[in-house]
C-alpha cells in the first residue's frame, strides 16, 4: 500500500521538496533581513478591512502576542518547522502525511494572520504560506493534481486582477500616476536620505513622470498577459519568468520585496513540465 501511494505521490513529493528549498531560503533571507516575528518585536497592531482579520481578531490572539513577547520565537520556529515535519512524515508515512498538512495549513493561517496584523506587513505578500499547504492536505493523486491546477488559477487571477484594477480606477491613463506613487512610497527617504544612489534615481523617476508611466504601462501589462494562463498551459514558463522580472524591478523601483510569492510558482512549473510530458508521448 505503501508502494502505491509513493508512486502514485511522486509529483507531490518533487513538489514538497521544491516547496522546502523555496521556504527555507525565505526564511534565511528574512532571518537576515530582520523579519521573524521575534526580531521584528512588535508592539502595536493595525485593523484591515476585511471580515477575515476581523473574525480572527476576536480570538485576541494578537493583542496577548504583545503582551507576552517572549513567545514570538516559539511562533517563528513553530512555523518554520511545520513544513520539515510534514516531509519527514510523507517521507516515511506518505498516507498519514495529510494530518500534518492540515495542522501545518491551521499554523500558517494564524501566524500570517497574526504577523500582518503588524504594521507594515501585507497579508498579500504572504498569501503564498495561505495556500500552498491546501496542497499537503490531500489524500489521494487525483485530489491532488486537482488542488495543483486549482492553485495555478488562483495565482493568475491574483496576479492578472492586479493589472484589471490599475485600468478599472484608471490609474494606467493617468501620466503622473508612477509619479504620485514613488512620492508617496519614498516620501521618508526624500526627505531624510537625500543623497543615496537609491533616492537620486528615485527622484529622476519623479522627474520623468512619462518614462515612470511607461513603467507602469508595462508593469500593468505584464499583470494582463496571466490571463492567457486560463487558456492555455504553453506559456507557463513563459509567465513564471515574467513574473520574477516583476519582482525583480517592483525591488529595484518601489523596494516591495513580493519575494514570498514565489512559491506560487510551483503550480506553473509542474503545469508546463506535465504538459511537455504529455506532448512528449
Amino acid at each position: 500500500m505503501d508502494q502505491e501511494v509513493n508512486h502514485g505521490f511522486s509529483t507531490r513529493r518533487k513538489v514538497g521538496q521544491a516547496y522546502l528549498l523555496i521556504f527555507y531560503a525565505l526564511g534565511i533571507w528574512k532571518w537576515l533581513d530582520g523579519g521573524w516575528l521575534y526580531q521584528y518585536d512588535p508592539f502595536v497592531f493595525q485593523t484591515r478591512m476585511d471580515g477575515t482579520s476581523w473574525l480572527f481578531m476576536r480570538s485576541g490572539f494578537h493583542q496577548w502576542l504583545i503582551s507576552h513577547p517572549g513567545i514570538y520565537i516559539w511562533a517563528d520556529l513553530f512555523f518554520y518547522t511545520m513544513p520539515l515535519l510534514w516531509y519527514l512524515v510523507d517521507s516515511r508515512w506518505p498516507g498519514r502525511s495529510w494530518l500534518l498538512g492540515w495542522l501545518m495549513l491551521l499554523v500558517n493561517w494564524v501566524y500570517v494572520q497574526t504577523f500582518t496584523l503588524y504594521p507594515t506587513n501585507s497579508i498579500e505578500g504572504h498569501f503564498a504560506w495561505l495556500m500552498m499547504p491546501l496542497l499537503f492536505l490531500v489524500r489521494d493523486k487525483k485530489g491532488f493534481s486537482l488542488v495543483l491546477s486549482g492553485l495555478r488559477y488562483v495565482f493568475l487571477f491574483f496576479f492578472f486582477s492586479a493589472g484589471f484594477w490599475k485600468i478599472y480606477w484608471g490609474g494606467v491613463f493617468n501620466p503622473a500616476q508612477m509619479s504620485n506613487i514613488l512620492v508617496l512610497q519614498h516620501g521618508h527617504l526624500l526627505t531624510q536620505a537625500p543623497n543615496t544612489f537609491f533616492t537620486r534615481w528615485t527622484q529622476w523617476l519623479i522627474y520623468h513622470p512619462t518614462i515612470g508611466w511607461v513603467l507602469y504601462l508595462l508593469a500593468t501589462l505584464i499583470e494582463l498577459l496571466f490571463v492567457v494562463g486560463f487558456f492555455t498551459r504553453r506559456w507557463d514558463r513563459w509567465l513564471l519568468v515574467l513574473f520574477l522580472i516583476f519582482l525583480f524591478f517592483d525591488q529595484l523601483v518601489m523596494q516591495i520585496a513580493y519575494y514570498e510569492m514565489i512559491p506560487m510558482l510551483i503550480p506553473l512549473y509542474f503545469s508546463s513540465r506535465d504538459l511537455k510530458k504529455t506532448n512528449a508521448h
